[in-house]
């Protein structure tokens, strides 16, 4: 207040020297501009859209492997050169680039994972995926909070990734995508090296089967999306999927970026807020593992609704609590459990050949909410709460709501290599059209 309160400017009329540095002083956002602040957290989510539509046919066409490694390599890049950025329009433009890759990265990452990933080790393999986000979280946090210079604690953050993507060179491509892609010889040397490696015979020549509609070396992005056409069960379950990734980011990144209105110590509110994503990762995995993924979805939608209608109550709790803070905590606990539900039911409802374009496109949807987020949290300050907690509310029953009705409950199914081995699929005819050759 008292240096806002006058016409002096930062650097010019006096040297301000806080003991840590902030790039919101160093590019002068304050003072009636701390609503930039929320361009840099938006700008990074549009270079994610960006990247995430541009990279949806590349992980079915190009490998989970090459894409995951280039988009990580380049979100490194544009990070580092964020640690050196002299003004906010270059760190608007680094925090795109950023966005693009890290988001096509993540994605990348995750269907690579899931492909080598069995049927029964399914949800403990998206439980221990999921996890580093929080875990990966807290490191953040815990270096922004030892390191008081921002562009060290960026730098560290850069060497720390770099070195995650350094050890995937070793990693091999997924069987899965070049056995779809018909490269036998490639998807089989790799089988037999992973069951070398745990002392189990080597497979049987031509053991590997090929399914209606797959596709060729040189089929792609064309007939991908004729695919939505001619079997509506993947379309629909992939435009109510998008829609279930836009609302719980618009709730989450709400939320993360309203943290700091929770409580007075930053690195607290952020720090409880990762802990209770490592305590959903871990209600995710028990509720998924009991009652399914399609129940699993309904109940955290369901609680995410619940948890916002209480905050709507007006009710101290102490001096510094209110029933709004707590109640909040618990919802981002919901969300959080959905959050993690939600890749596991998408990758397992998206056939092999389309799972790189479907979650693509559900990631790059939720982009658009993740944008939105940290602008919601902003009306806060300017509507009553209890009218922006009301739509988060509304919108998290409408979405339980809508996955009773309209998803398929994946547990314990095999994953489709094609559209038509989906659960439910029927084929529509084409109109003078030459039928698909069958294996």
């Amino acid at each position: 207040d008292a240096m806002c309160s006058n016409d002096l400017e930062a650097d010019i009329d006096f040297i301000w020297t806080p003991k840590r540095s902030s790039f919101a002083v160093d590019f002068g956002i304050y003072c009636g501009t701390e609503s930039q602040k929320s361009n840099i957290d938006s700008f990074y989510f549009i270079g994610a859209f960006v990247g995430l539509l541009g990279s949806s046919s590349l992980f079915d066409m190009f490998g989970r492997k090459k894409v995951t490694l280039g988009g990580g390599l380049f979100a490194v890049a544009a990070t580092i050169g964020m640690a050196f950025a002299t003004n906010l329009q270059t760190m608007l433009g680094l925090r795109v680039m950023q966005g693009l890759g890290v988001l096509v990265a993540m994605t990348g990452r995750y269907v690579w994972c899931m492909e080598f990933t069995p049927l029964r080790l399914r949800n403990v393999a998206n439980t221990l995926i999921q996890i580093t986000w929080p875990l990966g979280t807290g490191v953040l946090i815990l270096v922004c909070y030892m390191v008081t210079n921002w562009r060290y604690s960026v730098g560290i953050v850069s060497f720390i990734s770099f070195l995650f993507y350094l050890q995937l060179l070793v990693c091999p491509e997924s069987p899965r995508f070049f056995a779809f892609r018909n490269k036998e010889e490639e998807a089989m040397e790799i089988l037999n090296k992973l069951a070398k490696f745990y002392n189990n015979p080597a497979l049987p020549e031509n053991c590997l089967e090929r399914e209606v509609d797959q596709v060729g070396k040189s089929d792609g992005f064309l007939k991908q999306m004729k695919a939505f056409i001619l079997y509506p069960v993947m379309l629909r379950r992939t435009v109510f999927l998008m829609i279930c990734w836009f609302t719980v980011s618009l709730f989450y990144y709400g939320l993360s970026f309203g943290w700091h209105k929770m409580g007075s110590n930053i690195f607290a509110s952020q720090g409880f807020g990762s802990l209770s994503e490592v305590v959903a990762c871990t209600l995710s995995f028990t509720l998924v593992g009991t009652a399914g993924r399609k129940k699993t979805q309904m109940v955290a939608f369901l609680g995410i609704g619940i948890c916002f209608g209480i905050a709507m109550i007006d009710f101290p709790l102490s001096s510094t609590w209110q029933l709004q803070q707590v109640a909040c905590l618990f919802a981002i606990v919901f969300i959080a459990t959905e959050f993690v539900t939600v890749y596991l039911y998408t990758a397992e409802l998206s056939p092999t050949s389309h799972r790189g374009m479907i979650m693509s496109l559900c990631s790059g949807t939720a982009r658009i909410g993740s944008f939105m987020g940290p602008y919601l949290s902003l009306l806060y300050d300017v509507l009553d709460r209890r009218i922006v907690l009301g739509i988060f509310g509304g919108m998290g029953l409408l979405a339980a709501v809508g996955t009773l009705f309209l998803l398929e409950d994946s547990t314990g199914m095999a994953v489709a290599e094609t559209p038509a081995g989906l659960q439910g699929a029927k084929r529509l005819e084409e109109k003078d059209s030459v039928q698909d050759e069958s294996p």
